[in-house]
């Protein structure tokens, strides 16, 4: 949260607990909308009721637009129907749709009814919020391609679009299928007479109104857009997404990567009730717990050698803790080239092999520590029980590489499935058991040598 926002919210409480709304909402206008919105999500549900009205609606408005997806439903659910009509009639379409689809079904079909623009709205809400048509907005420019330069150019003085929406003038035939694409530069260098056919670009990067957000999101990076067209089945021009869109899309996926990795619900913040956090985070817990149930399972095949040599019990959590957090390095990075398409599966083999190269490093290394600190630290200089020590470290480290490796491979193109969900809780339960097994295992063959 801005500066600006922390300092004025006490004396914009201040002045509604005074009664003095009008300065309150002068306030609140003077600011920047991203900034006002903040101050609008820290104020109590009591406070905004009797400050929204007070805001002039333009100003308002505007506010709406920068409000946090998060919360946003409980800011404005709030407000009577009547009054957040009129304010999202001043809203763009696109963030209109958002809104709509957060709230609930009957609140939101009683906005719409109340609201001037719902005609431009409606077609929005038919596509899912994940696609490109969820948020693409209807105010973009079409133009007929048998137009010159000049009729062109006294039609947008006319109409007097929007900056936002001006940044290219698409092409578009009499039943609406886009041909092609005009910059507003090459519109006004173009001599006069010059038809926008002949100086309109015509291999022209669109999303489908279906395509994935993060796909749309992958396009525009790839290609450096300012905005994207959206064209339906029938490659009919129906939307436009411009760049801000992109950069919320691009925030919200690797937002939902990081809280898929920790087994935290994509849809949970910090601020959630306490019911939700515990619907979306107990049962990931519960799978750890089932997880660790077996690593102890493993862990109790060997209670007699554990028994015998105490010092396997110090050492044991160091070796599984090490190999699981080398594991979850590696599934991340490819779980993270997954998400951005820089590996498929034909990169399996190479990147199997440069893991392995580097879990070979790694096990080399970590397992020479592991040796030195045990036959000085724990193993009274026990040669034999540092070289357990060494040789399983290293071990679990080649297990670790493998397994961060096929594990999200595996998830995705043999079940299908998204990697971030699961791929960080099976690399552990991997690394945790064969770290394990495999230094008890190698500690019961050598039994003789310890005592």
């Amino acid at each position: 949260m801005a500066e600006e926002a922390i300092s004025l919210i006490p004396e914009i409480r201040d002045l509604i607990a005074a009664g003095q709304l009008d300065d309150a909402a002068a306030r609140l206008a003077a600011m920047h909308p991203a900034d006002a919105a903040d101050v609008i999500a820290e104020l109590d549900q009591d406070d905004r009721l009797a400050l929204i009205p007070a805001v002039p609606r333009a100003a308002m408005a505007a506010i709406i637009e920068y409000l946090p997806d998060q919360g946003r439903e409980q800011i404005l659910e709030p407000i009577p129907p009547d009054t957040l009509a009129g304010l999202l009639d001043e809203v763009d379409d696109d963030i209109v749709a958002d809104i709509l689809h957060q709230l609930p079904r009957e609140l939101a079909d009683a906005i719409l009814r109340s609201m001037k623009r719902a005609w431009a709205v409606m077609p929005l809400l038919r596509h899912a919020d994940e696609t490109a048509g969820g948020h693409m907005t209807r105010s973009f420019i079409a133009l007929n391609g048998g137009w010159t330069a000049e009729r062109a150019i006294h039609y947008l003085r006319r109409i007097r679009p929007d900056a936002d929406h001006a940044y290219y003038l698409y092409v578009v035939d009499a039943e609406g299928h886009l041909e092609g694409v005009v910059s507003l530069r090459d519109l006004i260098i173009a001599p006069p007479e010059a038809l926008l056919a002949d100086i309109m670009t015509r291999d022209v990067r669109y999303a489908r109104d279906d395509m994935d957000q993060e796909e749309m999101a992958r396009m525009v990076q790839r290609y450096d857009l300012v905005a994207l067209p959206v064209v339906d089945a029938e490659a009919r021009l129906v939307g436009v997404i411009t760049v801000d869109d992109v950069l919320d899309v691009v925030e919200e996926e690797a937002t939902e990567d990081i809280l898929k990795l920790a087994g935290i619900g994509v849809k949970e913040t910090v601020l959630s009730p306490l019911p939700e956090s515990m619907r979306r985070r107990l049962p990931w817990l519960m799978v750890n717990m089932l997880v660790a149930f077996t690593a102890a399972g493993v862990v109790s095949l060997f209670e007699q050698t554990i028994a015998e040599v105490a010092a396997l019990a110090a050492i044991m959590p160091i070796i599984a803790g090490q190999g699981g957090n080398s594991g979850i390095q590696t599934s991340t990075l490819v779980v993270r080239g997954l998400a951005l398409e820089e590996i498929d599966m034909s990169d399996t083999l190479r990147v199997f092999w440069k893991e392995l190269k580097l879990g070979v490093v790694k096990g080399l290394f970590f397992g020479s520590v592991l040796a030195l600190l045990t036959y000085v630290w724990l193993g009274d200089g026990d040669a034999t029980l540092a070289f357990i020590a060494g040789t399983a470290m290293f071990a679990n480290m080649l297990v670790a590489a493998s397994g961060g490796v096929m594990i999200p491979m595996t998830l995705r193109y043999v079940f299908r499935l998204d990697p971030a969900t699961a791929a960080g809780v099976f690399d552990t339960m991997l690394t945790d058991i064969m770290g394990f097994f495999i230094f008890l295992g190698l500690a019961t063959l050598l039994l003789d040598r310890l005592q």
